[in-house]
């Protein structure tokens, strides 16, 4: 079974995209398969990354070890299974697709709350947060006071990893790990 890498964090501009390029880059140079989804439906920031680099590679006719990207397959309502949620069954024929020549599935996840990051969540081996150093960004993982200080308790996005972390002890899964940057 694969390894599944979720890069996430309910804020933009966080580098979330950027850790998964460098994340995946890595594991493909280390001599890893490496498959990897992009969940931001609107920019594809990281799925077009990998199409620029593979495309610069073929023009200068070089070998860069690359993930092996898909993007998520279309499925028709009518072939849901009754009360089965589109969204999910997009992300699982995806993972389902990559996951017999993969080591490590990465997947980006957008800088906002939608059912497909939160179900990448629930499916995480292991969790990146990329996080700028501020204290806005920081607001992210708990609510503090205003003197900087005394935590209030946790973000709605730290509620949203609790859950996830749940739903895989639910399941029998091991917990996942979260990693913070």
């Amino acid at each position: 079974m694969a390894h599944i890498i979720v890069v996430g964090n309910e804020k933009g501009g966080s580098g979330k995209s950027t850790t998964t390029m460098h994340l995946a880059t890595a594991l493909a140079r280390m001599g890893h398969r490496v498959g990897g989804l992009d969940l931001d439906l609107r920019q594809k920031t990281f799925g077009q990354y990998v199409s620029n680099r593979l495309r610069y590679a073929a023009q200068i006719d070089i070998t860069l070890q690359s993930p092996n990207y898909i993007e998520l397959p279309e499925i028709a309502e009518a072939d849901l299974n009754p009360g089965e949620n589109l969204a999910d069954r997009r992300l699982s024929s995806a993972i389902e697709m990559l996951e017999p020549q993969s080591d490590f599935i990465l997947i980006d996840c957008p800088g906002s709350h939608t059912r497909l990051s939160q179900m990448a969540h629930a499916m995480a081996n292991t969790l990146i947060t990329p996080l700028n150093d501020s204290f806005v960004d920081f607001d992210l993982l708990a609510k503090i006071e205003s003197d900087g200080v005394t935590v209030r308790g946790p973000s709605v996005y730290s509620e949203m990893v609790w859950n996830a972390r749940q739903l895989r002890a639910q399941a029998g899964l091991t917990p996942l790990d979260w990693i913070v940057v």
